[in-house]
């Protein structure tokens, strides 16, 4: 009787174990297919929205600015996929870790909402044709990839974290090379442009050194990393580059500071090979793009 009674509560606890599981996956996979669902309906929209500001110029200090709401519709979908992704989160198995402590998440928040400014800049700026619909495509493929990534990094101890870590490096630095492109082709105002890239450029650093450190990494190394590239990237403004050069400098040089920044101890020859390649890879596409 008494191991009848130890059997029966063995099936009770595989059972609830899998009644748990799937409950959990399906509560993600919902989730995440509205959040996905709910950014293509306001990306779409963009279509229908024109280019140019609709309100004129207003001079402050002989300084022009075009003051215009759908400047404002790129933070706000940046806002909205902030939400989701903690509300996303929300499904991880570890949540318990967490659940008390919501900033924590800040980190993984970081690159999806980044991801969704980036996009929501760039279909503002794009002409309205077909390739404005592949764009459209793309950008939420690659924000569904990256919000996988960062529910798999939840757990640092986890398998997944040595093979995702550096895809979301990855997707973060050509995020910002899209980015960088596509304001050097907008030709916008120097200081606009200039305080543009230092934000986007904190983020992507502060996300990458969070990655490469374990979340040891220290504020002021993104902040030294996002405001030299920003910097940089000011002075490399009246160069006469075409937009994908200049799009490849400023993100090689985020690159290679932010390769410098987590290198501890005294800088050695072996130390530094990463950001010489980095370099050397830089120059032969700067190269190989002015001959395109």
């Amino acid at each position: 009787m008494k191991g009848m009674n130890i059997f029966a509560l063995v099936l009770i606890v595989i059972e609830s174990k899998i009644m748990t599981e799937p409950t959990t996956d399906y509560r993600y996979i919902n989730r995440f297919s509205i959040i996905l669902a709910t950014l293509a309906t306001f990306f779409a929209a963009l279509y229908i929205i024109p280019r140019e500001p609709i309100t004129p110029g207003t001079n402050l200090f002989g300084f022009i600015i075009n003051f215009s709401i759908v400047g404002l519709v790129p933070i706000v979908l940046m806002l909205l996929a902030a939400g989701g992704c903690f509300w996303l989160f929300a499904t991880h198995p570890d949540r318990e870790s967490f659940a008390g402590l919501p900033w924590v998440l800040i980190p993984n928040v970081v690159l999806p909402s980044l991801a969704t400014l980036i996009t929501a800049t760039m279909l503002t700026q794009l002409e309205r044709n077909p390739i404005w619909w592949l764009a459209l495509g793309f950008s939420l493929v690659i924000t569904g990839v990256i919000l996988t990534a960062e529910y798999r990094v939840l757990s640092p101890r986890g398998g997944d974290y040595q093979v995702v870590a550096p895809l979301l490096i990855s997707l973060a630095f050509a995020l910002f090379l899209a980015f960088t492109t596509s304001l050097a082709a907008s030709q916008i105002r120097l200081y606009i442009q200039a305080v543009l890239i230092l934000i986007t450029a904190g983020f992507v650093a502060f996300r990458t050194i969070h990655l490469r450190t374990n979340g040891t990494g220290a504020f002021s190394r993104v902040f030294v990393s996002g405001l030299l590239c920003a910097e940089i990237a000011a002075a490399m403004y009246y160069l006469f580059l075409k937009p994908v050069q200049y799009g490849l400098v400023v993100s090689g040089i985020l690159y290679i500071l932010t390769a410098l920044m987590v290198i501890d101890g005294p800088l050695t020859s072996r130390k530094i090979i990463e950001p010489l390649l980095m370099a050397g890879l830089i120059v032969i596409m700067f190269v190989v793009v002015s001959f395109a």
